[in-house]
């Protein structure tokens, strides 16, 4: 079950390493067409938007679809569209390219969320989640390795050739071994279970029960879909934005002195994240939730007014810990307040919500900054952080149950 698990999350994570590896590249794409540095922005912002496209329409299609051949489908595609996009001669095909590669990439990782919420055991909810969010983050910290690599050593079109070997390598392993406890989290429970696909396609067509909502269901929407929003903001705004030009500006760090301290802020993370899942599933949410979020949000706000570099190191280390601890709860209430159905359907809004966030945040935070300075900036930041918590901890108190 564990190595199952595993496989999903590998999917999630081969899914991100598409456009996580192929970053390094695109400053040297843009440069070979002859236009201007702008032009990243305006490839990053088409990819966000196909993203943006799918996640709901794919968590919606769950309700019909096999989801492993839905997914299987959705990764040979992007594997084909990120993989010729180094070679494409325009900027129009490239914007073309990453647009759709928005869209799937968006319903890769929306599909292999919803299975992973919907699939894992009601007593393995927290490790599942922790051990998915560990996946995850080594996949970023491999594909930038990777990327960088690549494009030093085989250049731009190698790069985006690479990009696509961890997705092929799932694809290849979930034919070997297959997922088949995931893979079925869709199928209704009186259908028997079995291994073969052909059971796994009469599980997803066969005429599903309706089933009420949890009650107070749309308070915990709602409070989900903060949750998402902000954590996308806080990433891509300060962990990805201002952060780094504050570890610059008044840090005192250097590029290699900010890379370790990422790298050690991940390091812990991936040591913790085994130890919350067992408390979550212990029964613990709001006592992971509360401390986790407010813990993170606090050290926003240092990050403006620490000079010294040992300090902004350590003040990175534990914001780092804390927003990775407080990302495990949310995707356990989903998976155990959620019927499969709608599991797939509040996944793809949930990360509609964050991409939207990724694309206005650091343009709002940014903003901001220049006119009113850091300190406001990151004080933005922690009060979105803190808004969404206060929206959602209600929802997580209230113990599960139908309406």
């Amino acid at each position: 079950m564990n190595a199952q698990a595993i496989l999903a999350c590998a999917f999630i994570a081969s899914a991100q390493m598409t456009w996580g590896v192929i970053v390094p590249a695109l400053p040297l794409l843009v440069e070979r067409f002859g236009i201007g540095t702008g032009s990243i922005g305006l490839l990053i912002a088409a990819f966000a938007i196909g993203r943006v496209i799918a996640n709901v329409p794919a968590g919606l299609a769950l309700r019909r679809v096999p989801p492993r051949r839905f997914l299987q489908i959705v990764s040979v595609l992007l594997a084909l569209v990120t993989a010729v996009t180094g070679l494409l001669p325009s900027e129009p095909l490239l914007l073309a390219a990453r647009l759709v590669a928005g869209v799937l990439g968006g319903a890769a990782v929306t599909i292999g969320f919803s299975v992973l919420v919907a699939g894992a055991p009601p007593e393995r909810r927290g490790r599942t989640m922790s051990t998915a969010t560990v996946v995850m983050m080594s996949g970023s910290a491999v594909g930038a390795l990777l990327g960088g690599g690549a494009v030093t050593v085989l250049g731009v079109a190698g790069a985006f050739a690479v990009a696509v070997v961890p997705l092929v390598a799932c694809l290849v392993v979930d034919l070997v071994r297959p997922a088949t406890h995931y893979w079925a989290a869709f199928a209704p429970k009186s259908v028997e279970r079995g291994d073969d696909d052909a059971t796994t396609d009469a599980r997803a067509a066969a005429p599903r029960p309706r089933r009420r909502l949890p009650t107070g269901a749309g308070a915990l929407v709602v409070g989900l879909v903060a949750v998402s929003f902000a954590t996308f903001l806080a990433r891509f705004a300060g962990e990805q934005g201002l952060i780094p030009v504050l570890a610059y500006d008044t840090g005192g760090l250097t590029p290699l002195t900010l890379g370790v301290a990422m790298a050690a802020g991940t390091v812990i993370s991936i040591a913790a994240l085994p130890v919350v899942g067992r408390l979550v599933d212990r029964g613990a949410r709001l006592s992971v939730l509360l401390p986790s979020a407010l813990v993170g949000a606090g050290a926003l706000m240092l990050f403006p007014v620490v000079t010294a570099p040992l300090a902004f190191g350590a003040v990175i280390v534990v914001y780092y810990v804390s927003t990775s601890v407080a990302g495990v709860v949310p995707n356990v209430v989903t998976g155990e307040r959620f019927e499969p159905a709608a599991a797939g359907a509040v996944v793809g809004l949930t990360r509609t919500a964050g991409d939207i966030g990724a694309a206005v945040g650091p343009l709002a935070v940014f903003a901001l900054a220049d006119a009113a300075g850091a300190l406001a900036a990151v004080s933005v930041i922690a009060a979105v952080l803190v808004a969404a918590l206060v929206l959602l901890a209600p929802a997580v108190a209230r113990r599960p149950g139908t309406a």
